[in-house]
């Protein structure tokens, strides 16, 4: 975890705003991956300007704060146990400013981590057909074979069903493929 770069914290204008952040990075902790995928909103393009710092910078800063919101829920939201987390280096007084932010929306952490748990659609059924393309505008396309997948979920909240299809060429398939046998190894490493 990158404290230098959370040290910047200590000039924001208020608390609220340090909330607003730590809500930021929550929300979007999963679409966060790299620079190029920065998601823009109102809080984080205001960000650079704020603390007098690059994008790239204010990335970063989002993405220390995404992972100390991880090792907080990790540690169960204990107070004393995410104080620990900070170097005996770090400004205590930003340190027990950024605890008390991240207690304060654990409960909205728990609410999203809970509804999205909750809310998860059952997969019923599985569908697909291989079809060859003879005519497309896209001449690449002609005599190129494609998968035609229907997932058949259920909303168990809604007591409702829904198909989603969609189209996969070769190599899409080989992604999906590859990305279905690491979650394959992770759930078998996780029920071991």
């Amino acid at each position: 975890m990158n404290f230098q770069i959370l040290g910047l914290l200590s000039q924001l204008p208020s608390k609220k705003y340090v909330r607003k952040l730590f809500e930021y990075a929550y929300l979007f902790r999963n679409k966060l991956n790299s620079f190029q995928e920065f998601m823009e909103t109102p809080v984080s393009a205001s960000l650079p300007q704020d603390l007098q710092m690059t994008e790239k910078q204010a990335h970063t800063l989002i993405i220390g704060l995404v992972k100390l919101l991880e090792s907080a829920e990790l540690l169960q939201w204990n107070e004393q146990a995410i104080l620990q987390l900070f170097p005996s280096t770090f400004d205590q007084q930003l340190a027990k400013l950024l605890t008390d932010s991240i207690l304060q929306i654990s409960e909205l952490c728990d609410k999203i981590t809970n509804r999205e748990i909750c809310q998860a659609d059952s997969l019923i059924d599985i569908d697909w057909r291989v079809d060859i393309q003879i005519q497309t505008h896209n001449q690449q396309k002609v005599n190129m074979p494609v998968l035609f997948l229907q997932l058949e979920t259920l909303n168990t909240q809604k007591n409702t069903k829904e198909n989603v299809t969609f189209q996969l060429n070769q190599n899409e398939v080989n992604n999906f493929h590859n990305n279905l046998c690491k979650i394959k190894e992770q759930l078998q490493t996780l029920a071991q």
